[in-house]
């Protein structure tokens, strides 16, 4: 197929042919962002912190051992700071509010990060 016969993802833009595509919404999505819309990581999850509560439990590795690069630099950065705000978190590390809600959301099940509310400003803080 060629470079013509291609259409850019309406989230990411990245090129996305025809058979590859998804429709959801009156958006046309590639698969990565199809995922992130079908299936959407969720900060506040009982069963998420419980499993990886259980986890640590019976043997595995700590929380912090278990985060990538990525997560790493945002946990390190906001235990620096103390709070920081989703905004200042998506700036300092390029990622889109969706992104960051995924990485801030692996951060929560592991109970090393949650949100704090300041007058009317929501922080992500050290848990």
């Amino acid at each position: 197929m060629t470079e013509n016969q291609k259409t850019s993802c309406q989230r990411c833009g990245c090129k996305v042919s025809s058979d590859d595509q998804y429709n959801v919404n009156g958006l046309i999505l590639c698969d990565d962002c199809y995922l992130e819309e079908s299936s959407p990581v969720k900060a506040c999850n009982p069963l998420a912190v419980y499993s990886a509560k259980r986890f640590e439990a019976e043997g595995g590795p700590q929380a912090e051992e278990r985060l990538n690069e990525q997560q790493k630099a945002i946990y390190d950065y906001i235990k620096t700071k103390g709070k920081a705000t989703p905004k200042e978190l998506c700036n300092k590390f390029g990622l889109s509010p969706r992104e960051l809600e995924n990485q801030v959301a692996i951060l929560r099940h592991l109970e090393l990060t949650k949100g704090k509310k300041e007058d009317n400003t929501l922080y992500i803080v050290p848990f």
